[in-house]
């Protein structure tokens, strides 16, 4: 059986991360090792991980300094023996049967693939489910991949060790927005597959590394939308089509930054640029709303409006 890597980087989760590493050593699949790297903790995540220090099956590595999730993130890479690398945020989980039910559909697939991801669920710390994220995308995700990340959670990957060292591994000088940009160096090469089960729950909360990617927030959308602009530019104009939708996207999400500033003139003219791009019934219903119904925007900015006065 093949061998199968854990890749958890943490930072000041000591409180969580060992329910992840509990989750890779619970899996079915029984060829497996978690490698953990500490991004330079101050809490008592170093006393959390010496309590593994006698499970083989578990390998720790200490970053002297906080070096940022991808620096992280390639250090496991570098560390791991396996000859598939699992992607775990050190607040999630994996379900049993994760990487026994990709590994079955990385038997069915050819040289081509490279990446097989699954469903997964975002869940409170009590476990009750909050959202459900089901995939969709199969095959070919090259260049539509740079308009938006359609393969999440990220926590659900498995990548072919090979294929990750082929496409140059994890971009260390990039802060924020690591899943979209090593997926789309991975999609330009390989194509990727998916399993149409829940494999992953992750945990929300207010200090999750990902949680702008979680909750959707805005202001996190257009900063990475940002780093992914300056690291693809080349990539998106040899694509119109595809930099028209990103660029839509990206006045979309920057007027929702200006509708939470309760800028409703600046609002207005994203959402305009957003609705000349790509003149959907979404970036159209938002300028409607920015331009024409200032109650029901104020209700929208968190204003203090009631119900009826919004529907006038």
């Amino acid at each position: 059986m093949p061998l199968v890597s854990a890749l958890i980087p943490t930072y000041n989760r000591a409180d969580r991360v060992g329910g992840a590493i509990e989750s890779v050593l619970a899996q079915s699949h029984d060829e497996i090792e978690a490698v953990v790297v500490n991004d330079g903790s101050t809490d008592e995540t170093r006393e959390t991980l010496e309590a593994y220090a006698d499970d083989d099956r578990v390998r720790v590595r200490h970053n002297d300094e906080n070096r940022g999730i991808a620096a992280t993130f390639d250090r496991a890479a570098a560390v791991a023996d396996g000859e598939y690398l699992g992607i775990l945020g050190d607040d999630d989980r994996w379900r049993p049967e994760k990487t026994s039910r990709q590994l079955d559909r990385f038997a069915q697939l050819d040289d081509e693939y490279g990446l097989v991801y699954a469903g997964g669920t975002r869940v409170d710390d009590d476990g009750t489910v909050l959202t459900e994220v089901r995939p969709t995308v199969h095959g070919d995700c090259y260049p539509e991949i740079l308009t938006e990340f359609p393969l999440a959670p990220h926590s659900s990957h498995l990548i072919r060790a090979s294929c990750l060292e082929q496409v140059g591994g994890f971009d260390t000088d990039f802060p924020a927005a690591v899943d979209w940009e090593v997926n789309i160096r991975l999609a330009r090469e390989f194509r990727v597959a998916y399993v149409d089960e829940i494999l992953v729950d992750r945990q929300f909360h207010g200090d999750n590394v990902s949680g702008g990617a979680l909750t959707g927030d805005p202001a996190y959308q257009v900063a990475a939308r940002d780093r992914i602009r300056r690291a693809f530019r080349e990539e998106l104009r040899a694509h119109p089509k595809i930099e028209r939708r990103f660029a839509a996207a990206h006045e979309k999400h920057r007027g929702r930054v200006a509708v939470g500033d309760r800028d409703r003139r600046r609002a207005t003219a994203h959402f305009l640029a957003a609705s000349l791009l790509a003149p959907t019934v979404e970036h159209l219903g938002s300028l409607a709303t920015a331009a024409v119904h200032p109650r029901l925007y104020d209700a929208l900015a968190g204003r203090e409006t009631s119900p009826a006065e919004v529907l006038g």
